[in-house]
Formats: C-alpha cells, sequence, structure tokens
C-alpha cells in the first residue's frame, strides 16, 4: 500500500492546509494537563503534520507502515534542516518502542486504516503503553457520515506533470468499508506509460465504538470534537477529533 502513491501524495492532497492543521494540534496540546514536549506519530505519511510540529520544536518519533512514504518523510526533514525527528518502519496496532512520550497522535484519518475493532482495541493498547502519565492520545477520523454523503462512489482524475492518476471510491457499506481504487499511468521519457495499481481500503468507526475501545484499554477524561474546533462532535458531522488521557 503506498508504494506508488508515496510518489505522488503531497501533489494529490496539496488543497490540505497541514499548517493549519498542525497549529488545531498544538492548541489541543495546550490544553493537556502534562507539557507535551515529545510526540510519537503513527501514520506520519510523508511527513507534513511531523515536521511542521518539529519547525514548532517538538521532539517527534514518526511512524508509517510505507517504507516509501518515509523516505519522502526523510528527504523533507533533512531538506528542512530538522534534527528532532526519528523515523521508524511499522504498524501502528502493534508498535513497540523502549520509549515514552507526552503525547501519541495520528493525523488525516490515518485510524481508518484499521481494518476491524480489533486492531483499533490494539493501536489504542499500543499507544497507552507509549504514553506517560497524564499523557494524550490525540487522533481523528472520518465518519460514516462523511463516507456516505461526501466521498460516496465518486471518481477524480489528477493530470499531473508526468503522472496521469485515476482515483475511483467504491463503498462497501454491508461491510463498514470504503475502497479506493488508484490507477498510475507514468510517463517515460521515450513519452510511453507505465501503468501502475494500488487499492486502499478504510472502515468506518462511530464514536461509541472508539469510545467501548478506549475504555477497555483504560483511557479516561475522552473528548470528541468536531474537527478544527473545540465544539462537541457526533457522527453526524464529518470529521471526529478524539482526545483521551492515560492516567
Amino acid at each position: 500500500m503506498y508504494e506508488e502513491f508515496a510518489q505522488v501524495y503531497d501533489e494529490l492532497m496539496k488543497e490540505i492546509d497541514y499548517s493549519k492543521w498542525s497549529d488545531y494540534v498544538q492548541r489541543l496540546f495546550f490544553n493537556s494537563k502534562r507539557e507535551i514536549k515529545t510526540v510519537l506519530e503513527f501514520g506520519c505519511g510523508t511527513g507534513n503534520i511531523t515536521c511542521n510540529l518539529a519547525q514548532k520544536g517538538l521532539n517527534m518519533t514518526a511512524v508509517d507502515l510505507s517504507e516509501a512514504m518515509l523516505t519522502v518523510a526523510d528527504e523533507k526533514a533533512d531538506r528542512l534542516g530538522l534534527k528532532n525527528i526519528q523515523f521508524y518502519l511499522g504498524d501502528m496496532s502493534n508498535f513497540q518502542i523502549n520509549q515514552t512520550f507526552d503525547a501519541v497522535i495520528s493525523c488525516c484519518d490515518s485510524v481508518n486504516y484499521l481494518p476491524d475493532l480489533e486492531a483499533l482495541q490494539s493501536f489504542f493498547l499500543s499507544s497507552f503503553e507509549c504514553l506517560e502519565s497524564e499523557g494524550i492520545l490525540l487522533f481523528d477520523v472520518n465518519t460514516v457520515t462523511k463516507y456516505k454523503k461526501t466521498i460516496m462512489d465518486n471518481t477524480y482524475i489528477y493530470d499531473l506533470d508526468d503522472i496521469f492518476c485515476v482515483w475511483e471510491n467504491e463503498p462497501d457499506f454491508t461491510e463498514n468499508a470504503m475502497h479506493f481504487n488508484l490507477t498510475f499511468f507514468e510517463k517515460n521519457k521515450n513519452g510511453t506509460y507505465n501503468r501502475h495499481e494500488e487499492t486502499q481500503v478504510q472502515y468506518f468507526y462511530t464514536i461509541e465504538d472508539i469510545h467501548r475501545c478506549l475504555t477497555n484499554i483504560g483511557f479516561k477524561n475522552m473528548k470528541y470534537y468536531d474537527f478544527g474546533t473545540f465544539l462537541q462532535g457526533s457522527n453526524e458531522g464529518e470529521r471526529i477529533q478524539v482526545i483521551a488521557e492515560k492516567r
């Protein structure tokens, strides 16, 4: 997953304001009982949030399942001269490290890639074990409402400099899943094209699902915000921001 996608990810996602997203994460940090200095990020992708938070002075440890994504992220950090980031190849649902952190985060609906409640709860357990006392877990999820009303079965065409991409959404509401079928046509120097295909799958979780799993692990003081705000979120919104505390 993401091997071909990594090379064009930033171009396809250029409408996302990562600076604004990072500012929101930092505002959430300011509400924590614990001062946030060290952060473990799961699903860091090409490192956009990672680098923004590192530029704010946070010591970042960033994890992703895709080696190709991590390569892009590492190159980006090098270009920016950032020395306060460590990158690791790993799975967010069973990651282990001999270190604890003030905060664990996962941004840009990475949690929606976890395939079932067992994997979701395993991710919460990994996060819990990586946190200091009074540390916080912070992540966002797309809601069922967003998949049904916004993402739906749309198809998108991206015509980039040397790559042509067709992105097709294929919902499966019986399995609470959304398939993203991507076809890339990469231009060669002789004018011919190589074709690559990738399929990614996201899964739907309700606030009730998330709350039950967090409670099972031992998290406390859970909050569910409408993303980008400090207002109470709901399953009827499009994206929920979740915060949970380890006590």
